[in-house]
């Protein structure tokens, strides 16, 4: 596993990784949600719910359960969408997850870049908030942290694909 973590701005984190699979594979894994619902969120979680309309301007809405029973409603919109090179997307904060205590964070901008390495895929994964103080927050909460408990679990299917194949 080729993992990297770094802070890019005040108001970004970006996390990257190196999957073993092609470009195609990879970037349809974050576009199929039949896929996506097999390796998103964090470990232990189950999603009752994904869709996905990718194309600029269409809306996705994951809904995650964790084991615990709290599910936790995720939508937005898809502002880029360029087959095996990048996606872009809008996260729109569910106004209800008891974590905001009634003060939800403002809009994010999620952007997923998939890079050919031979038969792997570097996937840099990059999240600018609304604001300092919202990336502080989310980062305090597990933000960063959950998203490479999905990476992990991507990685996981991968394998598990690999070795069946």
């Amino acid at each position: 596993m080729s993992d990297r973590v770094r802070d890019a701005a005040d108001l970004s984190f970006a996390i990257e990784r190196v999957f073993e699979a092609p470009v195609a594979r990879v970037f349809r894994l974050w576009t199929d949600p039949r896929l996506v619902a097999q390796w998103w969120g964090i470990r232990d979680c189950t999603i009752p719910h994904c869709e996905l309309d990718v194309r600029v301007g269409g809306r996705w809405r994951i809904d995650m359960l964790t084991a615990s029973g709290a599910l936790y409603r995720n939508q937005g919109s898809y502002l880029e969408v360029v087959e095996n090179v990048r996606l872009s997307y809008r996260d729109d904060p569910d106004p209800e997850i008891r974590e905001w205590a009634g003060n939800p964070p403002g809009q994010s901008r999620h952007t997923v870049t998939f890079t050919p390495d031979g038969m792997r895929t570097h996937v840099h994964f990059e999240v600018t908030l609304a604001s300092a103080a919202d990336r502080e927050r989310l980062l305090a909460l597990g933000m960063r942290g959950g998203w490479m408990q999905s990476f992990d679990r991507l990685e996981q299917l991968i394998d598990r694909d690999n070795h069946a194949g």
